[in-house]
């Protein structure tokens, strides 16, 4: 899912519970595991190359942070310290392994075991997803 959608997923959080900090981090801060097969490619510099292989495959780059491993760690450690960030921060999370959930990229929502894929109905990097990614930002305003 674009990362625009995942930023307007946080906003709505944000907004709802009061915390746009930890609801736009926790719900856009994932895919920071996308990096990691452009650093392996030594791409990492190349915003033009990275986004051309971004829109041209789909061999997910989505890995360890996007993981419910991951996400109960994570998410268990933040609470440790504050309860209201943690849960905040679990539902940021939530709203992006939803999101990834219903586009037709590969997620493997227990990496690094692959054994259980999930791949939605919305078209990776389609006019589709940008439709829904608009319509995101509309509850955004409307909430």
């Amino acid at each position: 899912m674009y990362s625009t959608a995942h930023l307007a997923a946080g906003l709505i959080i944000g907004k709802l519970t009061g915390d746009y900090p930890t609801a736009i981090i926790s719900a856009v801060a994932i895919d920071l595991d996308h990096l990691i097969p452009h650093v392996k490619n030594k791409i990492i510099f190349n915003v033009k190359e990275m986004l051309k292989v971004a829109k041209s495959t789909h061999e997910s780059s989505r890995s360890y942070l996007h993981s419910f491993i991951a996400f109960f760690a994570l998410t268990s450690l933040i609470a440790l310290f504050s309860l209201k960030v943690g849960l905040v921060f679990g539902l940021g999370y939530l709203s992006h392994f939803l999101l990834d959930a219903i586009d037709d990229d590969d997620f493997y929502p227990f990496f690094p075991w692959k054994k259980f894929n999930t791949r939605g109905f919305i078209g990776y990097y389609s006019k589709a997803e940008l439709i829904f990614t608009i319509i995101l930002f509309g509850v955004y305003f409307v909430v």
